[in-house]
């Protein structure tokens, strides 16, 4: 009865309205709640996050294990890789990984990419099977892979809905260094429990020497969790995007349409600007990565959202944060301070906060080429100089001890 109503009730644009709300704030409740949970514990504990604490602390755990890493030349490791999302890992980061050496790609019962049934509904009935059968397909990939030559590092975006943390434990004991992308920390209910289960990456930090997050503040989180984290922005090809002699759009913007994006991208072409959207939701549709890198290089503006989940004030790094200056375009999007610690606002990418200044950059910048373009030659080569995947892979692999 109560699965009908609520079904009956999600098809009123009203009742989804007032939804939207509720668990927006309900979100920033709980993310408020847990950043006093664990800020009081790191305090406790004398929890430091530096980033050469970050580096003992992890030499210290691997040592523990028996695990000491011997160095190689670039191009020489051997990675294997748990994927996501193939698209967005073939839109540079793949292809940066493989400049450190073979990756071998990790492929599920059904010979998909990345862990299946990725962010299941735990109550349903099949829900177990599912993580048996990654826990048995990862573990048998791993192994063979392991006998045809020392795997260096073991590294993934895994959740801990569909994997047990005790088949890391297991890649742990043949002596590979685990690691683990974790881009949604910002998402409060990824850090709960179901069942007695811890969901989302947190739930994997027993069998993880080392998490990569997107998200700066949780850095001390996982740490008071038992597993050294870092912050780790995401980052962009250099050869896949890459300003286009020809500027075909003044403003595009490329990804799913929902939420607000829906309603700011109205709103601009209500102001009379001629804005492109891409993506599942929009009448052009989804274009592929190649596709992206080209309409990117050929705008002079690319609209950013930095809002996560239902919420419109609270923000995640995304990956066209980095894509976007990149490609050269000027970049507009939320005013998300940890992407003002990356970039200068005014300087090397624009911010807004409302849809009325964000209309009102677009229209100024428009009419204002010169300005236009010294704020993206900035990002530009701010993206070129900071946020290359060849980059952060590199220094993440010195970091762990694997590369020399």
């Amino acid at each position: 009865m109560f699965k009908r109503l609520k079904g009956f009730f999600k098809k009123i644009t009203f009742m989804r309205y007032i939804n939207a709300i509720i668990k927006a704030r309900q979100s920033v409740w709980k993310f408020n709640k847990l950043e006093k949970y664990y800020s009081a514990r790191a305090k406790t504990l004398g929890v430091v996050c530096g980033v050469s604490d970050i580096a003992a602390g992890l030499k210290k755990n691997l040592e523990n294990r028996g695990i000491f890493p011997n160095p190689k030349e670039r191009g020489k490791l051997r990675i294997f890789y748990v994927g996501a999302n193939l698209p967005q890992d073939e839109s540079g980061f793949l292809q940066g990984l493989r400049l450190f050496g073979e990756v071998i790609i990790f492929k599920n019962e059904d010979g998909g990419y990345g862990l299946a049934g990725s962010h299941a509904d735990q109550r349903s009935p099949s829900i177990r099977k599912v993580i048996e059968s990654n826990n048995r397909v990862l573990l048998e990939q791993v192994k063979k892979a392991h006998s045809e030559g020392k795997i260096d590092i073991f590294l993934g975006q895994m959740w801990a809905d569909v994997l047990d943390v005790e088949t890391l434990g297991e890649i742990q004991k043949m002596g590979i260094p685990t690691v683990n992308i974790s881009m949604d920390d910002k998402l409060a209910d990824l850090w709960g429990s179901y069942l007695g289960r811890r969901m989302g990456s947190v739930g994997l930090v027993g069998g993880l020497d080392l998490v990569l997050t997107t998200t700066e503040v949780v850095c001390e989180w996982y740490t008071v969790e038992g597993c050294p984290a870092i912050y780790w922005p995401l980052a962009s090809d250099q050869n896949i995007f890459y300003p286009r002699k020809e500027k075909k759009y003044d403003v595009v913007f490329v990804g799913s349409n929902y939420g607000l994006r829906g309603k700011l991208v109205e709103a601009i072409i209500a102001a009379g600007i001629n804005i492109t959207a891409f993506g599942p939701g929009w009448p052009n549709g989804p274009i592929g990565a190649e596709k992206s890198a080209e309409v990117f290089g050929e705008a002079k503006i690319i609209l950013g959202t930095g809002t996560i989940g239902y919420n419109d004030d609270v923000f995640t790094i995304k990956l066209r944060d980095f894509d976007a200056p990149m490609a050269g375009a000027l970049y507009i999007t939320h005013r998300n301070p940890d992407l003002l610690r990356l970039y200068k606002e005014g300087e090397e990418i624009e911010c807004y906060l409302t849809f009325d200044e964000c209309i009102k950059k677009i229209k100024f910048y428009l009419t204002h080429p010169e300005a236009l373009t010294k704020i993206a030659t900035a990002g530009f080569l701010r993206a070129r100089q900071d946020h290359t995947w060849e980059k952060r892979l590199e220094n993440t692999f010195r970091l762990i001890g694997v590369l020399s």
